[in-house]
């Protein structure tokens, strides 16, 4: 029996996928939500200032998508992706980078670049069906024994705990607003210091703010305007706020997934940052991988 400590997206990825492989999985959680519960799903694969394509993003994307459209093919909602331009600065470091972005390339405009291939997952409604297919297949929740390995899914909490020794991160508060904007039909996502997500019926993501110091997981005045603000670089349309959430981004080196083992703890899974849409399917069968060459070597 291997136990997963966490069903966040790592932790249900990781079951699902240990599961699938064959394993016999007990699933501990503390019902407290998490960064997963209130993240925006967002799938750039060409993301920051520097047009840089996430790291290894083709491979892990093709890996993914396909996962979740195996769990129910309408969880992720594909998009295009509209870069704005901030400068002629800018426009001349994409001119530069353009061969290497050229997989994701859909048009160049006066406007900025559009992406394909991104999107957003609809992660609270994932964890429910994840949860219900990890049971319907005789996964455990809860309950006693003593396990044959131990996975830690607990992300930011427990980077901030120190559940494993040495481990240094830089994870970083978020805060995220759903807005109403009647009459403004913009269907791309748009990117610019910051994001919006076209969700249908004049309702729109935004986020994100960046906190590296106050890491509680509580909305702030402060946060919600510095996201109000992002906003308005978007649209001067008039906005009602109708949510606003916080979540801790765990992030660990180069905003990488990191899979360790530590003798005597078990399994670590964290670090998926805010990429982890892109990368949690295949770094749970990294671990199934893991996981058979450490039995095979005993």
């Amino acid at each position: 029996m291997i136990e997963v400590l966490g069903f966040g997206l790592a932790g249900a990825c990781v079951a699902l996928q240990l599961q699938r492989a064959g394993y016999a999985v007990r699933v501990v959680d503390d019902g407290r939500p998490g960064s997963s519960n209130v993240a925006a799903g967002l799938v750039n694969p060409v993301a920051g200032r520097n047009f840089e394509p996430s790291w290894e993003v083709a491979e892990a994307w093709a890996v993914a998508r396909p996962f979740y459209a195996d769990l129910a093919e309408d969880l992720f909602h594909p998009m295009p992706i509209l870069r704005l331009w901030r400068d002629e600065q800018d426009r001349a470091k994409f001119e530069r980078k353009r061969p290497v972005v050229e997989p994701w390339l859909a048009k160049v405009s006066a406007e900025g670049v559009l992406w394909h291939g991104g999107g957003w997952l609809d992660c609270p409604r994932f964890l429910e069906v994840a949860k219900r297919e990890f049971l319907a297949n005789g996964g455990e929740w809860g309950g006693m024994g003593e396990p044959s390995e131990q996975v830690w899914c607990c992300g930011a909490a427990g980077l901030i705990r120190g559940d494993f020794e040495d481990v240094p991160h830089r994870s970083a508060k978020g805060e995220i607003l759903t807005v109403r904007v009647s009459g403004w039909e913009e269907y791309r996502i748009l990117n610019r210091n910051g994001w919006v997500i076209p969700l249908g019926d004049d309702r729109y993501r935004v986020g994100a703010s960046y906190e590296w110091e106050d890491l509680d997981s509580n909305p702030t005045v402060a946060g919600r305007a510095r996201v109000e603000d992002i906003l308005r670089s978007f649209t001067n349309r008039p906005f009602e706020v109708i949510d606003h959430v916080a979540g801790i981004r765990p992030i660990i080196h180069r905003s990488r997934p990191v899979i360790l083992y530590q003798k005597g703890r078990g399994w670590m899974v964290n670090g998926l940052g805010s990429k982890g849409v892109i990368y949690a399917p295949r770094v749970g069968l990294e671990l199934v991988k893991h996981l058979s060459q450490a039995q095979h070597s005993k």
